[in-house]
């Protein structure tokens, strides 16, 4: 039965002698085997580029805002609302012991006179989330080896298509041939 099916498999890849098989199959399939094997050595070297690029920037971002991110504990001192979400103003006492103020945007409810733990970055931006952290870098990582992979393989495959069409429109037409051949041949007869 495995036999069966994986001689099965062969000949629909077209690796088999028959006989039955017009040049244009040939063709069709010798281009299709060309593409994939382009496609098999140029998709793992470009994703390994791009996932090792992302990869990079995404243990530098963590670093740099690791190191430049802290808690702060804030007080809400004004709420207004935005088309998506709302402005918060908050207060709260820096490292150096000096009141601070700033504002970020919020989609949680917000009360004045609530304290909120925030983080404030270097150049006074406050946000609801911490430093980054590695699982974002990781799925950045997938995420730039799939599309790698997608933007390396959609050309190739549409060039595939593009020549199968072709084959297809050359193998109707010696198809009506071989008819009309046929057809006349029986008529004569």
């Amino acid at each position: 039965m495995t036999q069966t099916r994986a001689d099965r498999l062969r000949r629909r890849c077209g690796f088999d002698g028959n006989p039955l098989r017009r040049r244009v199959d040939r063709v069709q399939w010798r281009v299709g085997l060309l593409l994939l094997l382009v496609f098999l050595v140029v998709a793992p070297i470009a994703c390994a580029h791009a996932v090792r690029s992302v990869h990079t920037a995404g243990v530098r971002a963590e670093r740099y805002e690791a190191a430049t991110r802290h808690r702060v504990e804030a007080t809400v001192v004004g709420v207004r609302p935005l088309e998506s979400g709302r402005d918060v103003s908050v207060v709260w006492t820096g490292p150096e012991g000096a009141m601070r103020t700033g504002h970020y945007t919020s989609w949680k409810a917000t009360r004045l006179g609530e304290r909120r733990e925030l983080w404030a970055g270097p150049h006074g931006g406050l946000g609801e989330t911490g430093p980054r952290k590695h699982v974002r870098t990781i799925g950045d990582d997938a995420s730039a080896g799939a599309a790698t992979t997608a933007v390396t393989g959609l050309p190739l495959l549409t060039l595939y298509l593009l020549v199968r069409r072709r084959c297809d429109r050359c193998r109707y037409r010696r198809w009506e041939d071989e008819w009309a051949d046929f057809d006349r041949r029986s008529r004569s007869a």
